[in-house]
């Protein structure tokens, strides 16, 4: 018998839950899983079920800020040793529709991206 979507959708959550809040990281989760990192990741995005660690809710936080206060940022600004994690979060909010970046994805290998929350663009 073939599982559907939304039971594959609800077993990965349930797993990739259970595994973050036993303080396994991204990349011992896609270990465990049998998955890439890029695509634990991806599915993360996909089904928005990200679980953050204390240091890494600190760098959700701060991107709240950014966007709170009408900031543009970099990446960098973010957390410059944070393993992907600001990458994943800005991801995020780029998908929900709080920031706009100021390339295209064409553009992107190019340059450091500049990240405007949406409202705040001049």
């Amino acid at each position: 018998m073939k599982m559907s979507k939304e039971d594959a959708q609800r077993i990965f959550v349930t797993e990739y839950r259970f595994l973050r809040e036993a303080n396994m990281t991204h990349e011992a989760i896609a270990q465990r899983l049998g998955l890439t990192v890029a695509t634990l990741r991806t599915r993360i995005l996909r089904y928005d079920c990200l679980v953050l660690s204390k240091a890494e809710q600190r760098i959700a936080d701060r991107l709240d800020e950014f966007i709170t206060a009408g900031e543009s940022f970099t990446l960098e600004q973010l957390h410059t040793l944070d393993g992907g994690i600001a990458l994943m979060l800005v991801q995020m909010a780029l998908k929900r529709g709080r920031i706009r970046s100021s390339q295209s994805r064409a553009q992107r290998p190019r340059r450091t991206p500049v990240y405007t929350p949406v409202g705040a663009e001049s």
